[in-house]
């Protein structure tokens, strides 16, 4: 079975956002079509993923607040947790 490859940044504002877009890249080659945040993240930090162009944006009950997991693969698949998936 495929496994997605996430990589996880903690963003606290605009400029962190754009440099770990731009990492991102860098390390992988291209940029990232996916994001996942938490369903408790701050509204600003909702709205910058928003602003981001080409993201599509996932909620998930079990990531931190500041966390946001990106990934380029296909449609992102359940990130795996250590209790099992998430939804």
């Amino acid at each position: 079975m495929d496994r997605t490859e996430w990589r996880v940044y903690r963003i606290e504002d605009r400029d962190e956002l754009a440099a770990a877009i731009a990492l991102y890249e860098k390390r992988k080659g291209v940029r990232p079509r996916y994001a996942r945040v938490s369903e408790k993240a701050p509204a600003w930090l909702l709205a910058l993923l928003e602003e981001a162009d080409g993201l599509e944006i996932e909620r998930a009950g079990n990531l931190l607040a500041f966390d946001v997991w990106l990934t380029h693969e296909k449609k992102a698949q359940p990130q795996l947790s250590l209790f099992g998936e998430a939804g």
